[in-house]
């Protein structure tokens, strides 16, 4: 009976508290193991896809117009070479709105496939800075050793290196996030001008590379479990029924 109670207590109870904390809110930092197999496969097929998608997106022109622009500072939206005015923003909310709707039904249907294989966050996360992670510093094991090392000349060499190449992949993601924003013909301008003859813009670079190294490099699952309101939405989606993925604690 006692035991009954308790795996009731546990099951009422696990959610009030998230895995990344412990009960002082110290951070728990995640250590996952290197990961490969069929599956993984698959995923680093598809990331390549929807990577190159995105960096070769500010590039590519359709009739004259960019792959996509979003716009919000002149109000111009376009999506597929197709121009979205404010008089238009109907359509466009038709279109968004369809599109999160196929997400959440996808969702029900087949799980969190948005999350494990198209999601942006997952996409960078997983298979970049943790690639990097992994060809940097090994596999789990070797990281929570390298971890609780003290701080000798090859444990600085790791870490500094590793966070180098996460801030220049921070800036590059920032420069391409900004060329969905304004264009990247503006981008352009920007990085060839002194700060000073474009400082709004030059800050928006620089807000946007500590947004994503913060987010990257430190926040990193907290952003699924905290901050993400998809990840918040699968409590509604999903029951205890549900086939997931999951430890047998």
């Amino acid at each position: 009976m006692k035991n009954t109670e308790q795996l009731y207590q546990y099951d009422e109870e696990f959610r009030n508290s998230i895995g990344t904390v412990d009960e002082k809110g110290k951070r728990v930092w995640v250590f996952p193991k290197m990961p490969k197999g069929w599956f993984h496969h698959k995923r680093v097929i598809v990331t390549t896809v929807l990577l190159t998608i995105f960096f070769a997106g500010p590039f590519i022109r359709i009739h004259g117009q960019p792959f996509m622009l979003f716009n919000i500072f002149e109000r111009k939206f376009i999506v597929f070479g197709q121009v979205f005015w404010p008089q238009d923003f109907v359509l466009l909310a038709i279109t968004l709105i369809t599109f999160f709707v196929f997400v959440i039904l996808f969702t029900v249907v087949f799980g969190r496939v948005w999350c494990g294989w198209a999601c942006p966050q997952t996409l960078f996360m997983e298979m970049v800075y943790r690639k990097i992670e992994y060809w940097i510093e090994g596999d789990a094991n070797q990281q929570r050793k390298l971890a609780a090392a003290p701080w000798t000349q090859e444990k600085v060499l790791k870490k500094g290196s590793k966070q180098f190449i996460f801030v220049l992949i921070a800036v590059l993601i920032a420069h391409t996030s900004m060329a969905y924003l304004i264009g990247m013909d503006q981008v352009i301008e920007i990085v060839q001008q002194p700060p000073t003859e474009n400082l709004a813009g030059f800050l928006g670079i620089v807000g946007f590379t500590g947004i994503f190294y913060f987010v990257f490099a430190w926040f990193r699952e907290q952003a699924c479990i905290v901050v993400c309101p998809y990840g918040r939405l699968q409590g509604v989606l999903l029951s205890k029924d549900s086939i997931v993925v999951a430890y047998d604690w």
